[in-house]
């Protein structure tokens, strides 16, 4: 029996669907069936070339959702316990820790494996199940899974939602603080899920164009600033900082948006003391100017980062894409079958205008099965 996957041949190639035979699944296996898998920005880095040492040919697709087909004997459960069985709809963690080397042995939050185990990124020549633009994912005993009974839509979003969960954590974010995000892309939206759904007093956004505004509303932002609408940076700081409690700043600004400029003008809406959350950088764009005192030590102001997340922080994303209810269908713009790769990846270029068949593209997801 064969299944079908798209790999991409090299850096600045091009995609193409092939046939594979569908792996045996060992007793510590489990083969799941995808369903959706979301295409990331970091997918346009790696068929453009950006990531440095990347090996090619690649099946890539790290945002899983899918239901279990088959399960060995020995696979076990959830990362929260629950069984994994036949029929289950699951997320996949894409990255997993081997546990043995001196990296993993250190016990650090962030591991730094030296034999990562990754879905979406892999030789399908070596492991054609491999990423979860193909048809099936063969995961071992490593992997970690999330059962969920929420719709597809809802269940491909938690790995993009794990990156702000984690953001937040990382920056001590605690009920009743204020929180200001910038960038309303699908990371940016779903930290203002994250931040309304944690319980933050305030929640603003800045951003554009207007569906993604009329969105990050709905999703718990109480004030949103139309970047394209409001150029002078004057008059966006004064309305920016209005939406503050008080006026006096923000207790967490949320960087989403991978644009440099935003870097100093965010840190400026941060209270006394607060926090400043880089999520947006995840390719190299160039420097950025900061002046320390001005934006850092006079304000007390504290930066953390997150370039992954935990299996805690996945699991309270799952929480929170369940809780999204329809409002999830909004965030996917586009479902595409597996010959149209090429397109989705190239629609997020700022060339093409972050638009696809006419519609601007929010979040799209990969149906493998869909003719």
């Amino acid at each position: 029996m064969t299944f079908r996957a798209s790999v991409l041949d090299r850096a600045g190639g091009t995609f193409d669907v092939r046939e594979f035979e569908r792996p045996e699944v060992p007793r510590d296996g489990a083969l799941i069936r995808v369903e959706y898998t979301g295409v990331c920005a970091t997918d346009l880095h790696i068929m453009l070339g950006h990531i440095p040492g990347y090996e090619y040919p690649s099946t890539l697709g790290h945002e899983v959702c899918g239901v279990v087909e088959e399960v060995g004997a020995d696979f076990g459960g959830d990362v929260r316990g629950v069984p994994v069985s036949a029929g289950a709809r699951v997320a996949v963690m894409p990255a997993t820790p081997c546990g043995h080397c001196t990296a993993c042995k250190a016990g650090s939050r962030y591991p730094d494996c030296e034999n990562w185990d990754v879905v979406g990124f892999s030789n399908p020549d070596a492991r054609p199940a491999g990423g979860g633009w193909g048809q099936y994912v063969l995961v071992n005993r490593r992997a970690r899974l999330f059962v969920s009974e929420a719709p597809a839509v809802n269940v491909v979003l938690a790995e993009p939602a794990s990156t702000p969960v984690e953001g937040l954590i990382r920056a001590g974010f605690r009920f009743g603080d204020s929180v200001l995000v910038q960038g309303t892309g699908t990371v940016g939206l779903l930290a203002i899920a994250a931040a309304a759904f944690g319980g933050a007093s305030t929640v603003a956004a800045i951003g554009g164009p207007a569906r993604r505004l009329e969105i990050a509303r709905e999703l718990g932002a109480s004030t949103t600033v139309d970047i394209a609408g409001m150029r002078d940076p004057e008059a966006r700081k004064a309305a920016v900082m209005a939406a503050s409690p008080n006026g006096r700043g923000f207790d967490h600004v949320i960087e989403c948006a991978g644009v440099p400029s935003t870097i100093p003008e965010g840190l400026g809406y941060l209270t006394r003391g607060g926090c400043y959350v880089e999520l947006g950088h995840f390719s190299d764009v160039g420097p950025v100017e900061i002046n320390p005192y001005h934006h850092i030590l006079s304000r007390d102001a504290r930066l953390v980062s997150s370039s992954g997340y935990t299996p805690d922080s996945f699991a309270r994303a799952m929480t929170l894409v369940e809780r999204l209810g329809d409002k999830a269908r909004d965030l996917v713009t586009h479902v595409l079958p597996l010959e149209r790769v090429g397109d989705a990846v190239s629609a997020l270029q700022p060339a093409n205008g972050w638009t696809l068949d006419g519609v601007e593209v929010g979040k799209i997801v990969i149906d493998p099965w869909k003719a």
